[in-house]
């Protein structure tokens, strides 16, 4: 298959896949139902990034929503379930993939992201916004508490108060805020431009980029002397990598040394 060309195809599940070159763009696909968070579909999102990460052609991943939203947050007209079960069978194991595999993510978020689906972009490594999104805790509003790795992730993000704001008020947050919160890297005029936007930024994430995000991820648990060495030790598999050598041969060709 010619990676330079776009290819599509679309799970029952309501979950749209396209390979643009060696980004792989998942779009949340139920419109109809503003793209809200089934379990079928939770379930097929875990199980396409793990195909994503075992794919060599796959540099990065976007997740995005269609037709105007990223997604309302779980479907509540499903069938009724316990809540704790469908939680720990359904959404636990999708976002601790998502933090888990090494294939960089880039959330762009389109229009409402509500209840869950804060969490799913909030997983992913970078966020575009589009200008009319808004981002809603609404858990409380409902009598339900954040799930799903908000309470995780949030405060890391965006700070312990803001976070508390967020899921104590469970009022909206705009993308002008959610910038200046650092919620999210950008923002773009329109939910089609900031798609693209996030497809162009992880086209231009290196190969090293999933061995920085497992950096990254790490040093939330490791203390200083674990990182520092675990930081070595990456380093010293990246200089005999690709990217290392062909930027070095690079700057030798410019007559310069390959200072970092």
């Amino acid at each position: 298959m010619d990676r330079h060309m776009s290819t599509e195809r679309r799970l029952d599940e309501g979950l749209r896949i396209e390979d643009r070159d060696a980004v792989r763009v998942l779009a949340l696909d139920r419109p109809d139902r503003r793209n809200a968070l089934s379990h079928a579909l939770v379930d097929a999102l875990h199980d396409e990034i793990v195909a994503a990460e075992r794919d060599p052609a796959v540099r990065a991943v976007v997740l995005t929503g269609a037709e105007g939203a990223f997604s309302a947050g779980a479907d509540l007209r499903g069938p009724a379930a316990d809540a704790g079960e469908v939680v720990r069978d359904h959404y636990n194991p999708l976002v601790r993939t998502m933090l888990g595999v090494e294939t960089p993510m880039v959330a762009a978020v389109n229009g409402v992201a509500a209840g869950a689906a804060v969490s799913l972009a909030l997983a992913c490594d970078l966020r575009v916004a589009a200008s009319e999104t808004t981002f809603r805790l609404a858990f409380a509003k409902i009598g339900l508490v954040p799930d799903a790795g908000a309470t995780w992730l949030l405060p890391r993000i965006v700070g312990s108060g803001r976070a508390a704001e967020m899921a104590l008020l469970g009022e909206p947050v705009d993308a002008d805020t959610a910038l200046a919160w650092g919620l999210v890297n950008r923002v773009e005029a329109t939910g089609p431009q900031a798609q693209q936007a996030a497809v162009e930024l992880a086209a231009g994430l290196g190969e090293i980029a999933g061995v920085t995000r497992r950096l990254l991820a790490s040093a939330a648990t490791n203390d200083l002397t674990t990182q520092l060495d675990e930081e070595a030790v990456a380093q010293g598999k990246a200089q005999h990598g690709p990217q290392f050598a062909a930027a070095r041969a690079a700057f030798a060709g410019r007559g310069r040394g390959a200072g970092r």
